[in-house]
């Protein structure tokens, strides 16, 4: 464990505040969930998230979707997007998290890159709230309805297992 050298106090409602450096350098922003851990008589803290827990899963789904239909295929969530080292413009981000089946064209994806993609989103949705979502992207603009299908039942799977 790192020490920061920051120390709080707990108020007399048992409440703490996490410093702006460390909610700025984790992303942790008003109304995410915090997950509480202990270990060997410490108290840890980690942000939740839902997804996390199917992690392996995904990547097994957009593995076998870059095989069976050689497209790009990412997950827009941050963990799965750290993990596999895949630089998103922030506005390309923003504009994705939508509630429904989307299509884009002429998009620029990626950091560092001058080149557009067109592709479909598919996202994830649980009680109304957004968890990530598939985006495949096409460089031919070439849509493969098959591979739409894949997308949208893995992501209704994703769904229903967070709803139980």
């Amino acid at each position: 464990m790192k020490a920061t050298g920051i120390v709080r106090r707990l108020d007399d409602l048992g409440r703490l505040v996490i410093p702006k450096e460390i909610r700025k350098q984790y992303r942790l922003k008003e109304g995410d969930s915090i997950e509480f851990f202990i270990e060997n008589d410490h108290i840890v803290i980690q942000k939740f998230d839902i997804m996390s827990k199917q992690m392996e899963e995904i990547n097994l789904m957009v593995e076998t979707l870059q095989e069976m239909y050689h497209e790009t295929v990412l997950f827009m969530q941050e963990e799965w997007l750290r993990q596999h080292h895949c630089l998103i413009r922030e506005d390309f981000f923003k504009s994705i998290r939508v509630h429904r089946v989307s299509a884009f064209e002429g998009e620029y994806v990626f950091q560092e890159d001058s080149h557009t993609y067109s592709g479909v989103v598919y996202p994830v949705i649980v009680t109304g709230d957004w968890y990530g979502g598939f985006v495949m992207l096409f460089e031919q603009h070439r849509y493969r309805h098959e591979g739409l299908r894949a997308i949208e039942a893995y992501c209704e799977l994703l769904t229903r297992q967070q709803t139980q």
